[in-house]
């Protein structure tokens, strides 16, 4: 006899087999559209450019590298990839498969995410070497691709073509990095302590250099509360623009 334990064990391995089909087919969506090589090779050149760099420049440049490489691959590639799919008219398929809003959005979020660790990690490598520590940085990496995907989809839903797109990147990206402002001298770099980039900072520092504890604790919470309110944000925004639309339809 099944039980209510049974059935949802059934329901959230049915769920976990369609996220896996989906974050496969967004990898290969991506390789498609060359998005995996042009991450690679901005990496590369990130990697050569960080060899050339001065000893006394290259912790700092190092953190502000892998702190773009997540901000690029995941919220200026999620918006490539959700205006393809909404060109080729997958959007609308959407809202009739088991592909949940939800896990349309981790699908993106998880896939992209994995490029995101594996550049950041070989870029680290190419410039320090073992002179690192591997688990900050893919923290770091992990929750800021997460929480840049899931505020590039609420974003991208919102326009119709890339040139759009491009034109509101700087309403959502120059608030968030206000925090280079104190990470380069430029005010007191409290006050940008309520921002998920300043934890982002922290974290990519900690990586390579000593930092206090309480830092990491700080960081740790703060990018998991603001990667949740924006995965609810991308949801929503999926579910009213493009789900609506495409059930309307």
């Amino acid at each position: 006899m099944s039980g209510p334990t049974t059935t949802a064990r059934r329901s959230g391995r049915s769920t976990l087999r369609t996220l896996a089909r989906a974050v496969g087919w967004d990898l290969r969506l991506q390789l498609r559209h060359q998005i995996v090589t042009v991450a690679l090779l901005v990496t590369a050149a990130y990697g050569v450019g960080l060899r050339l760099l001065p000893e006394d420049w290259l912790t700092d440049v190092t953190v502000l590298l892998v702190l773009a490489d997540p901000t690029m691959i995941g919220f200026l590639f999620v918006g490539a990839l959700v205006l393809f799919e909404r060109g080729a008219g997958t959007l609308h398929a959407v809202a009739v498969t088991p592909l949940s809003p939800a896990l349309y959005v981790w699908s993106k979020a998880l896939s992209l995410t994995a490029i995101s660790v594996v550049c950041a990690t070989m870029m680290t490598a190419v410039g320090h070497g073992s002179g690192f520590r591997p688990l900050p940085l893919l923290v770091a990496t992990v929750l800021t691709s997460l929480f840049f995907v899931f505020i590039g989809l609420a974003a991208v839903v919102r326009v119709r073509s890339l040139n759009e797109y491009l034109l509101i990147v700087p309403v959502f990206l120059v608030p968030l990095y206000l925090p280079l402002l104190g990470f380069l001298g430029l005010g007191t770099s409290t006050l940008y302590y309520p921002l998920p980039t300043q934890a982002s900072l922290l974290l990519i520092q900690r990586s390579l250099e000593a930092r206090p504890w309480w830092e990491a604790g700080y960081a740790v919470a703060l990018l998991t509360l603001s990667c949740a309110a924006a995965f609810v944000w991308a949801v929503r925004s999926f579910s009213a623009h493009l789900c609506g639309k495409a059930g309307r339809a």
